[in-house]
């Protein structure tokens, strides 16, 4: 430790002094003073969120965009031009919420022949299946490549139903249409089973069970429903039971 002599007759005596208050220790007291925290000015303090108008309302940056910018960058992006193509897409007339998912559809799902190529083949089998149940009913022999010629036959019958349904299911009017054809075709399929006699039922059955599955399955929940809830009360009143 370097000793620092003072002489009262040395002219250093102030630098000295000065030297022994620098290199001498802070006293030490009992309780340390915690530094003292400066708390902000409330006036610079940046709230979070979007700034409020007079109205206490959220004010964003779209909101300080001038009308006519808006309008200039809406035109840019072309929106209204693709609206304005769908709009008088066909007929000039609206589109339709329906219309617009069709054309959609059309344009991700797979081609409409075949899909209903694929609908085709599954009928098909579903025709053939009933021929095969129909005639084990009355205990008629059928052989297997007999099943295969009838299914082959109603192939084209099958085909253009389904592509003509694929195809225009989106319309309301073919809606309405498969309605009508699946009501008919489930209650004419009961009346024959009540009424007809047997070679009645083995000639028609399997097509009209074919053509009711097809049309309940195409169509959406609440048309179904409602097919099924008509074939059932046809089944219930029976209305041609007085005829027997």
């Amino acid at each position: 430790m370097v000793t620092i002599s003072e002489d009262e007759h040395d002219d250093n005596v102030p630098l000295i002094k000065s030297l022994k208050e620098l290199t001498s220790e802070p006293r030490s007291t009992g309780n340390p003073v915690a530094p003292k925290l400066e708390y902000p000015n409330a006036s610079r303090i940046v709230r979070a969120g979007p700034n409020l108008d007079a109205d206490g309302k959220p004010r964003y940056l779209i909101d300080e965009i001038p009308d006519n910018e808006k309008m200039r960058l809406i035109r840019e992006s072309g929106i209204m031009n693709k609206y304005a193509k769908d709009k008088n897409h066909g007929t000039g007339s609206d589109v339709e919420e329906d219309d617009l998912l069709q054309y959609e559809d059309e344009e991700e799902r797979i081609p409409t022949w075949m899909d209903a190529l694929i609908y085709t083949v599954a009928l098909a089998a579903v025709y053939g299946l009933f021929e095969a149940l129909v005639n084990q009913q009355y205990n008629v022999e059928v052989g297997f490549m007999e099943v295969l010629q009838r299914m082959a036959k109603s192939v084209p019958a099958i085909y253009c139903i389904v592509f003509f349904t694929c195809r225009y299911r989106r319309m309301r009017v073919v809606n309405l249409l498969m309605l009508l054809a699946s009501c008919a075709s489930g209650c004419y399929f009961i009346h024959l089973n009540l009424h007809s006699p047997r070679l009645g039922i083995m000639r028609r059955a399997p097509g009209l069970v074919t053509l009711w599955i097809y049309l309940t399955f195409l169509m959406d929940v609440r048309p179904s429903i409602i097919s099924a809830v008509v074939v059932g009360l046809f089944w219930m009143l029976d209305p041609f039971k007085a005829d027997l």
